[in-house]
């Protein structure tokens, strides 16, 4: 009666700012009392406050009983409650949602149709994919339902059921196929969306629902309708391409006259992505201009979104028609100012595909305008353009320059005729602060400066100008200066320094002492630009030597030896190394030159230095120069170059070695080696003894000793095999790649260029043209011949440039990719048969129905032990005439006999006494059957290995028995000789090595088997390894047959082993170690196991049969057993704890029946959880 209403509490959470943590405290512990009243409103009152604080972030989980309880009244308003706190907090994996079932098939049968309602709103954001099996059949009943507000919203509902049960969407869709001719619209645009949904998954499946949406779409005036269809017919025509010509003048019709522009632009949108254009013909280009010219309406208007929806349209149709686009260029360079970053962006993405050699200056001029804001002549920043927000952020900075280069770089600069004017682009997007693009900078400088011979001279010029620049050396400790740009001005300077107008100015500023900040690699890159600097300056000297240029060039060299200095005490190993070279050619040249008179000339070293680094030109390098490398005449890759050292390989003291110590590692190396000695005959000598080989061994030593480039073991004592192993270097097992020359012409011609020379018009220009940049020549190898797969890419690339490149920036995610992909593979083209229905599913049984059923099998059992004794006493009497007819029995006998029979009798009416007996109907489930089945778990026996001599058969027991202690286990074989005639020697089992698996018993038994006989072996190991789903031991079998064999198979240790037998708990116990420490449980998975049901069992013997089975599989004990479920409980030696909950369900016709047994487990380890849930999964 006192309790806080949620009005009240809104009211004192505002009143409580300062406080607020503490009220909501408070307050909650109010609703936790309120929620074990007994009193329904009460209840209802505390969740409805409860759901309220959930919104705030606050758990409310512990709850979900209470929920229930609330959304299982009768009163609307607490049912209206119940459902939306489930709707708020149930999860998928939420326990009580089982409890949920007939709950909501009772609500959803409601005469009530608010009651109806609330349910399905409901069960849409808590549906899981049980409930959706079991409710699949009840909501498509209810697709008949008398008022069409429930119809609708069942069809919505059915897509969230379809998406968690993919299989009812072929049984269940010819129903929802009928709702597109349902009386009401609302009804019809409910499935209309469902289907357009549904398509998006996999739209070949709804071809065949083309009549009847094309039938609404010219008989419709329902627009939010029409746009579903049309967006439906969008997904279909790529399918069925004959659809356009039908739907081509009703499409057009609606482009032309709808005033709605949600409409028009899905009709343009659709006409654009459906292939409208390639199948319209004739009408093509006119649809086209009509696309185009009602576009220029939504950039023309103020709405933003309709602005943007109107660019994004016409960067699709800018693929099929750039001129129609290009008609509207002065709209889209508008938006390019916009103050909606959006906007701008999708603005940018259509003008890189309209750039053509004309405009490419005028738009980079625009695009480099956003990396500055250009104030006016009188200095007042309120004139700028664009807004000053779009320059303050970085990323779109980096977005703007990204779309530069791209749109300058695109089809190999297609689109560049003036390279200095693209240089000095590049050279000012590098002082563009606030973004990293140095990388990106510096690739295409060096790319236009080798490919553009024209190009150079300039090149080096703004090279010169970048290292001359304080500028990078002041800002080179920022983030985001793109210093990185100083990599490709030393390369360039230093690798055309013909170019450079002062060398010694050049030098100097290379030398500057910030360059040791820059990172290692420019550092190794300045280093080896400076001796080439120095190099071209020597040889442009030598002309005009003498002795004043002598002294002055002594006195550079200095003051160059000198500051090389600061690079020899870098850290970086590659700069360290170059700068130690040049320094010591500098003292090498300051050693000699001195001391030779000026009059005599160049010193030699001075003359002969620029050979080293400038004899010759870097050119680009052809695409395909590696690939047309002509075969060399002689050249034979198939023969040794050289034969190999007898010495160092001695197959035949391999083969020796192999044979001893068979594996299967032997086989795949035999192979591998045969398969690589191609014209090399390996000739055995079985005639070497044991001392040979020794002797060789030794010579092999002795030879090594002396070798200084080989590192001898440090291993002191080592058995005969394993110095064998480490002594000898496995040649063979070195992989040898065969090389093919297929591809290659033999017969060489150098390819010849054909050029086109293209006319132009003269024309009048303030400035003249820039004259054709001139390309560098591609290296290619000597005697190199183009084939036709060149020559027809370069008919290609002459074609390129009128192809429309679309940009592409950062890969956007998909919003649906994490939704369930089913769907895709299920096929409605095929008719539903006869045997597939929607499941009719029995959560459990009634104690009526188990009483039904137990009835039946009782008079099943007693019709056959009546039939069975007729049939007894046909056989006695058959006896007893058959014993007259014996004169020769004696008396005595007869009388024992008849003693026999009588006993023998008795004990048959006892028999099927016990075999006529009832269980108690009153229980159900699981529980109606009484088995053992805890009984004590031994080593069950598996196959392990099985050939035509002998099956061995394995099983493990766990020894270990104490929490903590070093897991040990037993593993048992059987081995069995299949042999008839044969008796299988010298037997033995030879666990192999792993760091996994500990051996304990050191003793391999050596056994022989005489024809079907059998032998047991037992081995034990400590466990090192965590239990883990893939640990698994290897074992080398060895035995005499006919001949000598050697096997090696593996052996499966799941996780089961290590659960230990006495680890168990009774139900409250388990219910009070979940309660207190439930939240350790946090790992958790689950398997399903289908048994079939026969008609001649009990559905509850095949159901504790199964049980049973996942309790010995798993090694888990049964804690209780309840009707239609059971919780397990388990404890691995290790410490890992298991609690796993066993719900059935009952699904197919009493004839055909089939039990789906689900097993869901929490665990304190997640790789525990799945390794056990993968082996009840793989349980037959």
């Amino acid at each position: 009666m006192f309790e806080k209403s949620l009005t009240d509490l809104i009211r004192g959470i505002r009143a409580n700012k300062k406080n607020e943590q503490k009220y909501i405290s408070a307050c909650l512990q109010e609703i936790r009392n309120e929620v074990k009243a007994n009193d329904i409103d009460v209840k209802a009152n505390a969740i409805a406050k409860l759901t309220y604080l959930q919104m705030f972030g606050y758990d409310m989980s512990w709850a979900s009983f209470h929920v229930v309880e609330v959304m299982s009244s009768p009163k609307f308003l607490h049912k209206r409650t119940g459902y939306l706190a489930a709707a708020q907090s149930f999860q998928q994996d939420t326990d009580v949602l089982m409890l949920c079932t007939n709950l909501t098939k009772k609500d959803i049968a409601s005469p009530i149709a608010l009651d109806v309602s609330v349910t399905i709103n409901g069960l849409s954001h808590f549906l899981t994919p049980d409930l959706a099996q079991v409710l699949c059949q009840d909501l498509v009943s209810m697709l008949n339902h008398s008022k069409p507000y429930i119809r609708k919203k069942v069809v919505l509902v059915l897509y969230k059921v379809f998406l968690k049960f993919p299989d009812g969407l072929r049984l269940s869709f010819p129903r929802l196929k009928d709702k597109l001719e349902d009386p009401d619209p609302s009804v019809v645009s409910a499935a209309v969306n469902v289907i357009c949904e549904l398509a998006r998954k996999n739209p070949k499946n709804y071809l065949s629902l083309a009549p009847q949406l094309y039938k609404l779409l010219t008989t419709s005036s329902n627009n939010w309708m029409l746009i579903k269809i049309i967006k439906l017919f969008g997904a279909l025509t790529p399918l069925e391409p004959r659809l356009v010509k039908k739907l081509l003048p009703s499409i057009t019709s609606l482009i032309q006259t709808t005033p709605a522009m949600s409409l028009l632009y899905e009709c343009i949108y659709t006409v654009i992505i459906g292939g409208f254009f390639e199948h319209a013909g004739d009408a093509a280009n006119s649809l086209a201009a009509t696309c185009a010219n009602k576009l220029r309406t939504f950039l023309e208007d103020p709405d933003q979104n309709l602005k943007y929806i109107g660019l994004l349209a016409m960067g699709r149709l800018l693929e099929t028609h750039p001129r129609l686009v290009a008609e509207h260029r002065d709209l889209i360079m508008e938006c390019i100012d916009d103050a909606d970053l959006s906007i701008r962006l999708r603005a940018l993405d259509i003008v890189v595909g309209m750039v053509n050699r004309k405009n490419l200056v005028d738009i980079v001029k625009r695009l480099v305008a956003h990396l500055v804001p250009a104030n006016d002549a009188d200095g007042d920043p309120s004139s700028s353009f664009p807004p000053p927000s779009a320059v303050v952020d970085p990323q779109y900075r980096a977005d703007i320059i990204h779309r530069i280069i791209f749109i300058c770089s695109q089809n190999s600069y297609h689109n560049v005729t003036n390279f200095e004017w693209y240089i000095t682009i590049l050279v000012g997007l590098t002082y563009v602060p606030d973004v990293s693009v140095g990388d990106l900078l510096t690739s295409q400088i060096m790319d236009v400066g080798v490919r553009v011979k024209s190009a150079r001279e300039f090149s080096v010029k703004q090279m010169f100008r970048i290292l001359s620049d304080k500028h990078f050396y002041e800002n080179v400790n920022l983030r985001n200066s793109n210093i990185d740009v100083l990599y490709a001005a030393a390369w360039i300077c230093g690798e055309y320094s013909r170019f450079l107008e002062d060398i010694p100015a050049t030098l100097e500023c290379m030398l500057n002492p910030a360059v040791i900040k820059l990172p290692a690699s420019t550092q190794a890159v300045f280093v080896q630009n400076i001796i080439k600097i120095y190099s071209y300056w020597i040889q442009s000297l030598a002309e005009d030597w003498n002795f004043e240029v002598q002294s002055e060039f002594v006195k550079i060299t200095e003051i160059i030896q000198e500051k090389i200095l600061m690079f020899c005490r870098s850290a970086d190993l590659e700069v360290q190394e170059r700068a130690m070279n040049v320094r010591e050619i500098f003292a090498l040249i300051l050693e000699r030159v001195p001391n030779e008179p000026a009059a005599n000339g160049m010193h030699s070293v001075l003359a002969e230095m620029p050979n080293l680094f400038c004899a010759y030109e870097l050119n680009p390098v052809a695409p395909k120069a590696q690939k047309k490398v002509p075969i060399p005449e002689g050249l034979d890759l198939d023969r040794w170059i050289n034969e190999p050292l007898p010495e160092l390989t001695d197959d035949s003291d391999l083969e020796d070695r192999s044979l001893s110590t068979p594996s299967i590692e032997y086989e795949s190396s035999e192979k591998a080696t045969k398969r690589r000695k191609k014209g090399r005959k390996v000739e055995v000598d079985s005639s070497d003894d044991e001392d040979e080989k020794v002797r060789r061994r030794n010579a092999r030593m002795e030879a090594r000793k002396g070798d200084p480039f080989y590192i001898m073991s440090d291993t002191k004592a080592k058995s005969p095999a394993n110095r064998l192993d480490n002594d000898i270097d496995d040649v063979d097992s070195i992989p040898i790649v065969k090389l093919t020359m297929d591809d290659f012409d033999p017969v060489g011609k150098k390819g010849q260029k054909k050029t086109k020379k293209s006319k132009s018009k003269s024309r009048r220009a303030a400035s003249p043209p820039p004259p054709p940049p001139v390309y560098a020549e591609e290296d290619a190898p000597e005697n190199a011949a183009p084939d036709s797969a060149d020559e027809e890419e370069t008919k290609k690339g002459a074609k390129l440039g009128k192809k429309f490149t679309a940009y592409r920036g950062n890969a956007s995610s998909n919003v649906f990719s994490s939704e369930d992909v089913s769907l895709n593979s299920v096929d409605l083209s095929q008719p539903v048969g006869e045997d597939e229905k929607l499941p009719q599913l029995q959560a459990y049984m009634s104690p009526e129905e188990v009483q039904r059923r137990e009835q039946m099998r009782f008079k099943a059992e007693r019709k056959a032990a009546l039939e069975s004794k007729a049939s007894e006493k046909k056989l006695k009497s058959a006896e007893k005439a058959h014993k007259s007819s014996k004169k020769s029995t004696s008396k005595s006998e007869k009388v024992e006999s008849g003693k026999k029979k009588k006993k023998s009798s008795s004990k048959k009416k006892s028999a099927v006494e016990d075999e006529l007996s009832i269980p108690s109907p009153h229980d159900d489930g699981i529980s109606a059957v009484s088995v053992d089945v805890e009984q004590p778990w031994g080593p069950s026996l598996e196959a392990a290995f099985n050939n035509d001599d002998l099956e061995i058969m394995y099983g493990i027991k766990l020894l270990t028995q104490q929490e903590g202690d070093t897991p040990c286990i037993e593993v048992k074989y059987v081995i069995t000789n299949k042999s008839s005639t044969s008796t299988l020697e010298n037997i033995q089992l030879t666990p192999t090595e792993s760091v996994d698996f500990e051996r304990v018993d050191s003793d391999n038994v050596t056994s022989s088997l005489t024809p079907h006989a059998t032998a047991e072996t037992s081995y034990r190991f400590n466990v090192k390894a965590a239990p883990q789903q893939s640990l698994a031991m290897s074992f080398q079998l060895q035995y005499d047959a006919e001949s000598s064999q050697a096997e090696t198979f593996s052996i499966e240790v799941t996780v089961a082993t290590f659960m230990l037998e006495n680890a168990q708990l009774d139900p409250s116990g388990f219910a009070d170690m979940l309660a207190s420490r439930g939240h350790e449980f946090g790992h958790r998975s689950s398997a399903t196991v289908i048994l079939p049901i026969p008609n001649d069992k009990p559905v509850e013997e095949v159901l504790m049969q199964g049980l049973e089975m996942i309790s010995r599989t798993t090694r888990l004990h049964v804690v209780e057993m309840v009707p239609g479920a059971a919780s397990l409980y388990g404890k691995s030696v290790q410490g890992i704890e298991v609690a796993g909950l066993l719900k059935y369900s009952i699904t197919g016709e009493e004839e055909d029946q089939s039990a789906a047994m689900r097993l869901e487990i929490k665990c304190t380890d997640g790789d525990f959880a799945d390794a056990l849930a993968a082996k009840v999964s793989n349980m037959s």
